[in-house]
């Protein structure tokens, strides 16, 4: 549950990159990346069963997905085809925000040259720009979100004190 307006406005972004991540999927002529059981199998087949990261193998059940543009206000990376790759759940843990060539190179050793390039064209596979800049739309509407979110909870508090006063007499 979200504990304050950055929260909040946190929350927003995430949902805001996940609907936009819809819409430019439709654009490129993608289904939508989602949950689908057919996705998977395409990223772990492109992928050979492995950790895009580490090469470890990997299933259905052990698969982790991984934004390589993280989903957040300062780096606004899409829910899309493209920008979800599969790994194992120890490398999405451990990569957490770090841009994910810089991740690489620790993970994959001397390996890290060709997974890298593996990476590279399955985002070029899914014509996907990781230079997308959203972020004059991100950050009016966290702006946005925020001040509404507040205006709501001010008027609630309000409503609050108002009924317990009564209640106190």
């Amino acid at each position: 549950m979200a504990r304050s307006k950055s929260d909040i406005s946190n929350s927003a972004i995430r949902i805001f990159l996940q609907d936009v991540g819809k819409f430019y999927d439709e654009a490129r002529g993608f289904d939508p990346f989602g949950p689908k059981v057919a996705q998977k199998d395409e990223l772990l087949e492109f992928f050979n069963y492995q950790c895009c990261f580490c090469g470890a193998s990997i299933d259905r059940k052990s698969l982790s997905q991984d934004h390589l543009i993280p989903m957040n206000k300062s780096s606004l990376g899409l829910h899309a085809w493209g920008n979800v790759v599969p790994c194992c759940a120890p490398c999405n843990n451990e990569k957490q925000q770090r841009p994910w060539l810089e991740f690489i190179i620790t993970k994959a050793g001397k390996e890290a040259a060709a997974r890298t390039q593996r990476i590279n064209e399955f985002v070029a596979s899914k014509n996907y720009d990781p230079t997308l800049n959203l972020h004059e739309y991100a950050d009016n509407l966290y702006e946005d979100v925020g001040q509404v979110a507040m205006t709501l909870i001010n008027l609630r508090y309000k409503q609050a004190q108002s009924g317990i006063k009564k209640l106190l007499g």
